[in-house]
């Protein structure tokens, strides 16, 4: 026969402290977006001034232990082609 566990007032209370002295994890921990958005201009450098591809690069940032695709690195890159091929209006 299973016995139902019940909890005091003082158990709750120290869960409750316990639980708001947690630290904030948004301050950090990163997505892989938030760690892309915030090597972006590096990247863009890497490929722009370096000569570094997307390969190159997807290597090197497997190395610090960060996983991203291909296709996201490429995705960076072709923002930036598009962003300079884009005409200046004369206003």
């Amino acid at each position: 026969m299973a016995s139902k566990k019940y909890y005091t007032v003082e158990q709750l209370e120290k869960a409750k402290e316990m639980l708001e002295e947690l630290p904030d994890l948004k301050k950090i921990r990163f997505t892989k977006d938030d760690v892309l958005e915030n090597l972006k201009s590096q990247i863009i450098k890497l490929a722009l001034n370096k000569g570094d591809v997307s390969e190159d690069i997807k290597s090197a940032l497997e190395s610090a232990g960060i996983k991203v695709g291909l296709k996201a690195i490429q995705k960076i890159l072709s923002e930036k082609k598009l962003e300079r091929k884009k005409p200046l209006k004369n206003t």
